[in-house]
C-alpha cells in the first residue's frame, strides 16, 4: 500500500546548525529530488530562507561546503524587509546518507523535507510494506527519529506543507471562528489569545493559506 509519512529527526549534519534560530529567522526546504541513474548522487532543489543578511551569508557557506556537495549555486535571490528568500540548486553524493537508504531500498514517489529549529521534519510517500522495514536503519543513522503523522490516503497530508507552528493556530482560528461569516473572534482577540501581535498572527495565517491555496491548485 502506498502511504504518506511525515517523519521527524536529528542527525550528525548541518542543519543542527539551525535550531539556534526558530522558523521565522532561518529554514530550508527541499522541494525537489532527482537521483541520478547510477544511485550515487542526487539532483536538488530547494528554498532558503533567512531573517538578516549574515544568517543568510552563513547557511549559503554551510550548504555550499558541505561535504556531501559536490556542486552548489543561487538561482533566485528575493530581498523585502521581512528576510532574504533565495531558491537554489546543488548536486550532492548519496553516499552513506538517509536519502540514499530510502531511495535505494524503497519505492519512494515523493520526498521532501523543511529544517528549522535543528530538526529536519521529512515528508514522504512510499510503499508502506518497504518503508517500515528501512525504519530500524535510519533510525542508526539519527540522534532523534520519530514518526509525527501517517496516512493511507498520501494527498490529504496537510502536515506536507504547513509547519507545527501554522498548523497550529490555522487549527485554533478554525475553531474559534475566525472563518465564519461573521466571525466569532477577531485578529485581534485571536492574537491576545496567543500571546503575539496582531501583525504577526496576520502573517502567519496568510503564509498558511497561500500555501494550502497553492498546493490545491497546483494538485487540481
Amino acid at each position: 500500500m502506498i502511504k504518506s509519512y511525515t517523519i521527524m529527526l536529528s542527525h550528525d549534519d548541518w542543519s543542527r546548525y539551525t535550531e539556534k534560530f526558530n522558523e521565522e529567522e532561518l529554514y530550508v526546504k527541499v522541494i525537489r529530488r532527482i537521483p541520478s541513474l547510477d544511485g550515487l548522487t542526487e539532483n536538488v532543489m530547494g528554498v532558503i530562507y533567512a531573517k538578516d543578511k549574515e544568517l543568510y551569508k552563513q547557511i549559503i557557506k554551510m550548504l555550499g561546503r558541505n561535504a556531501t556537495t559536490i556542486d552548489f549555486r543561487i538561482v533566485n535571490e528575493y530581498k523585502n524587509k521581512s528576510g532574504i528568500r533565495a531558491i537554489y540548486a546543488s548536486i550532492e553524493s548519496l553516499r552513506g546518507r538517509i536519502a540514499e537508504r530510502l531511495l535505494r531500498d524503497c519505492r519512494i514517489f515523493s520526498m521532501s523535507e523543511t529544517i528549522y529549529e535543528g530538526m529536519e521534519r521529512w515528508s514522504i510517500i512510499a510503499d508502506s510494506e518497504n518503508f517500515i522495514k528501512i525504519i530500524p536503519e535510519v533510525k542508526e543513522l539519527t540522534y532523534e527519529f520519530k514518526i509525527i503523522e501517517e496516512s493511507s490516503n498520501p494527498f490529504l497530508s496537510v502536515k506536507e506543507e504547513l509547519t507545527p507552528r501554522e498548523l497550529s493556530i490555522l487549527k485554533l482560528a478554525l475553531d474559534k471562528g475566525y472563518f465564519e461569516t461573521p466571525k466569532r473572534i477577531g485578529l485581534e482577540e485571536l492574537a491576545n489569545e496567543l500571546g503575539v501581535s496582531k501583525p504577526a498572527i496576520m502573517q502567519v495565517l496568510r503564509k498558511a493559506i497561500s500555501k494550502l491555496v497553492e498546493k490545491n491548485i497546483r494538485d487540481f
